[in-house]
């Protein structure tokens, strides 16, 4: 899509998903960027959005408590890639 009703927030989540899958940022700081685009996406046009990131984040939240430390980053880098491939 490349008519973002809210196009900074969507450039900064690239950005920061970009970032993490470079290891430039931590875990809790992804996640806290997931949760606030997801928080500022509020168009209905663009609830889908909102959904992919709500279902992201919490699926963030269950890894990082039922996931051993030495596997998690490699568990959630396949979630930031997903949010990554579907706002390109």
């Amino acid at each position: 899509m490349n008519d973002w009703i809210y196009p900074e927030v969507i450039n900064h989540l690239k950005k920061s998903c970009i970032d993490f899958l470079d290891e430039k940022i931590t875990i809790h700081d992804i996640q806290s960027e997931i949760f606030s685009a997801e928080n500022q996406v509020v168009a209905l046009e663009e609830k889908w959005l909102r959904t992919v990131l709500f279902d992201a984040e919490n699926e963030i939240e269950l890894l990082r408590y039922t996931t051993n430390e030495d596997r998690l980053v490699g568990s959630i880098k396949p979630i930031v890639q997903d949010i990554l491939n579907k706002i390109q």
